[in-house]
């Protein structure tokens, strides 16, 4: 596990956060104390979709189509 005060977080992040996407672990400390680490994410979570609300709307019966739906939300409020 590589070390890294907090002022090395301040002004390496970029380097401290290609460390960590390549996977190493890196503890963060301030005065001399350990307050975080910084982990890679779980290659799953990394992915970038979640499935979190896909298909929430599949069984509303007041929502005819989504499209349509979003359409109408989007509109403007007022006509010009």
């Amino acid at each position: 596990m590589k070390k890294a005060t907090a002022k090395d977080l301040r002004q390496r992040t970029a380097a401290l956060l290609e460390d960590v996407r390549k996977g190493e672990r890196v503890l963060v400390t301030y005065r001399g104390k350990s307050v975080a680490v910084l982990a890679p994410v779980h290659v799953t979570e990394r992915q970038g979709f979640s499935r979190i609300g896909f298909g929430m709307w599949r069984n509303r019966k007041d929502m005819g189509s989504v499209s349509r739906w979003l359409k109408d939300v989007r509109a403007p409020r007022y006509k010009a």
